[in-house]
């Protein structure tokens, strides 16, 4: 069985490139970027690198994992876009990864705060949210498995950043006024 993985996908192999250029990453975690990198990925090679190292259930190493999906999302929104592509791979990589909606929340909150701040921050800075950046902040949602309550909980500082610098609230995309508005009485 091979991968679902696009193997031509140029940013896709050059993401995993620099990933395992940074040799942070644990040695299993490590060789799963390689295979990702190298268009290898599939369930046989994933049970291979489990087996090579003495792990009898991908979930135990879910949250490196995670920080690994986390890497490749940082790199993918350099650029504040996220293609139709990139999201097909992330999706595959979840699928294979068994990663569950709420893990990332879960497991990795801080991870995911900074990798959405960077984004809100670009987003709310000329004070209105227009079509595409709210399509954006729904692949944001989606890319990393939240629920609304969530992805507004990532947003409201930079909502209330936004309210402060004289921004209107139906401009912003959002539905919930954030908590800690001044009283301007």
């Amino acid at each position: 069985m091979g991968t679902a993985l696009p193997k031509d996908d140029l940013q896709l192999q050059e993401a995993f490139k620099s990933i395992i250029a940074i040799d942070t990453l644990s040695p299993h975690i490590m060789d799963l970027a390689k295979l990702i990198h190298n268009g290898e990925l599939d369930k046989e090679s994933i049970e291979k690198v489990l087996k090579a190292h003495k792990i009898r259930k991908i979930e135990r190493i879910k949250k490196g994992i995670l920080d690994l999906l986390i890497a490749y999302i940082n790199l993918i929104l350099k650029d504040h876009i996220i293609t139709d592509a990139e999201k097909k791979n992330i999706e595959l990589l979840k699928k294979y990864f068994k990663i569950k909606e709420g893990d990332f929340y879960k497991y990795r909150r801080d991870a995911v705060a900074e990798c959405l701040t960077r984004q809100f921050e670009l987003i709310y800075s000329d004070n209105v949210i227009d079509k595409n950046e709210a399509l954006h902040n729904v692949g944001l949602q989606d890319l990393f498995d939240l629920s609304y309550d969530q992805i507004e909980e990532f947003k409201e500082k930079e909502v209330l950043n936004a309210l402060e610098r004289g921004a209107n609230i139906i401009d912003l995309d959002t539905t919930k006024y954030p908590k800690d508005t001044s009283n301007n009485d």
